[in-house]
């Protein structure tokens, strides 16, 4: 009789849990492929950088003493080279600092509350969470630090809570 009431109260199984656990850690790894990604596009962006300092050089050694403006040209591109480089290891830092952030934030939002496993009950009109407590056979206090909640009033019909096993 008692399983029917917490099956008709909204529960979630422990094996969706597990099913919501694995979609996160998918996320995780997505993110992870990503960073591993964009690293490699802007190593080899700046691996060809490296052939063309190399192709400033030789023309700096093949070039006559008197024609200036073949070295000037060759600082110019020097420095547009260089300024270009120094933008893509900014974007690089960018974008590796924003998807740590949110590899972060996905990982503390989705870290388990005590115990990894139970199930999920949606809050009914009028009920307490010492009822609730009481019909799953938890105590109170493993229900709120399960939950994370600082006050065992403050519950609110539709809340889905947490209920450990």
């Amino acid at each position: 009789m008692l399983m029917a009431i917490v099956v008709g109260a909204g529960c979630v199984t422990t094996q969706e849990r597990r099913s919501e656990q694995t979609r996160q850690v998918q996320d995780v790894e997505s993110l992870k492929a990503e960073v591993y990604r964009l690293k490699q596009e802007t190593g080899s962006a700046s691996s060809g950088f490296e052939q063309i300092y190399a192709d400033i050089e030789r023309g700096r050694r093949d070039q006559n003493e008197g024609d200036k403006e073949l070295a000037d040209r060759l600082d110019q591109l020097e420095r547009r080279v260089r300024e270009r480089d120094a933008a893509i290891d900014a974007m690089h830092k960018q974008i590796v600092a924003e998807l740590s952030r949110k590899m972060a934030t996905l990982m503390k939002s989705h870290a388990p509350t005590g115990s990894e496993y139970g199930r999920e009950h949606v809050v009914r009109p009028g009920e307490t969470l010492s009822e609730i407590a009481s019909a799953y056979g938890v105590t109170l206090n493993a229900l709120v630090r399960a939950n994370g909640l600082k006050n065992a009033n403050a519950i609110r019909a539709g809340q889905k809570l947490f209920i450990p096993e």
